[in-house]
């Protein structure tokens, strides 16, 4: 592909990415708001981030294959609208059905733009796909980052039954989608396999990446969820929480922005497995030390945690290039969504130990996962291909 159309096609979905992702964090900030223009009980309000993160997210995959089997560029032009109509709307709703809906409409168009998104990127850039693929990723970490900005200025200064004017980004994306966005290249030829039999060639090196995946996010998602409590714990203002919080959780975006440059001059595996080794010691010492130390430490440690994220899609699409929106599907919603599903775990051991300790606990699971990258194909770049009795998969 010509360098100006690889330019073009990295900025076009990176910038989709980061208006779709900004979409799905407008709920977090309305939630107490909702919770008492709706008097929805606590086990309602409950099941409102659950059901977006369930159509976001875990469907992902399902998103994926509907994508590689029948779509070659509809659901990442049309996501992004679907989300930006919908959750829009979620200042409007007077019934915690009609916010349901809003959810769940909303979190299909989040999710079907994401696999089939990173696919086009990605193959868009051929030889330099981790790099791409870093930028597109942390266009949508930025996004997930503004997206309460966005929708809290709109609710402050028009009043909450108009965040429906927070749909003209969406709009404006949809647009240009439609106009410039290009179709997914179908990757097979004679000597392909369908894509069932393609996951099945692949099935193993796929179950180790993403166990290694479901991991990290894990660990990413346990900080996130706990950290705020025990600094709290620790007489931490709310402001100073939300410095820490925020620290962390961007410099995790930096970090997944350079892995894709050094995963393509010195190897995906091998870059995963070195920010892992160097994540768990920076995350580990910043839990036993004092302020702004430990600050300082989490950011850095953060980086280095994430700088796989978008690594790691690459080297699954690597494997399974008839499947290219369904493995992407795989790395990113679904893996993070399991790995939000582990994160109650962390809660139940900080009942028994404390947070501070839970924590310190869970920041060693990255050893876990690079034992579990160890058992990857060494070098990905070299690892041609896959195979079935009497067929071939090029990778």
């Amino acid at each position: 592909m010509k360098r100006n159309t690889l330019q073009s096609t990295t900025l076009l979905l990176s910038t989709a990415h980061f208006v779709t992702d900004a979409y799905s964090s407008f709920l977090l900030p309305l939630l107490p708001m909702l919770t008492l223009r709706l008097r929805l009980t606590p086990v309602e309000a409950g099941l409102l981030i659950p059901t977006l993160m369930f159509a976001s997210s875990l469907m992902q995959p399902v998103y994926g294959m509907i994508s590689d089997r029948f779509f070659k560029r509809s659901m990442a032009v049309n996501g992004p609208l679907i989300a930006a109509v919908c959750l829009s709307l979620i200042g409007t709703t007077s019934t915690l059905g009609g916010l349901l809906a809003c959810l769940i409409a909303g979190g299909i168009g989040i999710g079907s733009f994401h696999p089939q998104g990173a696919a086009i990127v990605s193959f868009a850039a051929d030889k330099a796909r981790a790099t791409t693929m870093s930028i597109f990723s942390s266009a949508g970490t930025i996004g997930v980052a503004v997206g309460p900005i966005i929708i809290t200025t709109i609710v402050a200064n028009f009043g909450f039954e108009k965040s429906y004017i927070a749909v003209v980004p969406g709009i404006v994306m949809w647009v240009l989608l439609v106009r410039y966005c290009p179709p997914l290249q179908s990757l097979r030829d004679s000597a392909s396999r369908p894509l069932h039999l393609a996951l099945r060639a692949a099935w193993s090196p796929l179950v180790v990446l993403y166990i290694a995946v479901v991991l990290r996010s894990a660990v990413h998602v346990s900080m996130q969820t706990y950290l705020p409590f025990l600094l709290t714990e620790r007489g931490v203002s709310l402001t100073g929480i939300g410095w820490v919080l925020s620290g962390f959780i961007f410099f995790g975006g930096v970090g997944g922005f350079f892995g894709g440059s050094l995963a393509d001059r010195w190897g995906a595996r091998r870059v995963s497995i070195i920010s892992l080794a160097c994540a768990v010691p920076l995350l580990l010492i910043a839990m036993l030390s004092p302020a702004p130390m430990s600050y300082v430490l989490l950011a850095v440690g953060g980086t280095f945690l994430n700088v796989g994220v978008p690594v790691n899609v690459v080297m699954a699409q690597r494997l399974v290039p008839e499947g290219a929106s369904t493995v992407s599907a795989l790395m990113m919603g679904f893996a993070w969504g399991a790995g939000g599903l582990c994160a109650p775990l962390t809660g139940l051991l900080s009942s028994s130990i404390g947070f501070g300790r839970a924590l310190t606990l869970i920041t060693l699971l990255p050893l876990v996962a690079i034992l579990f990258l160890s058992r990857f194909p060494k070098d990905e770049r070299q690892f041609d291909r896959v195979e079935l009795p009497g067929s071939e998969i090029p990778v």
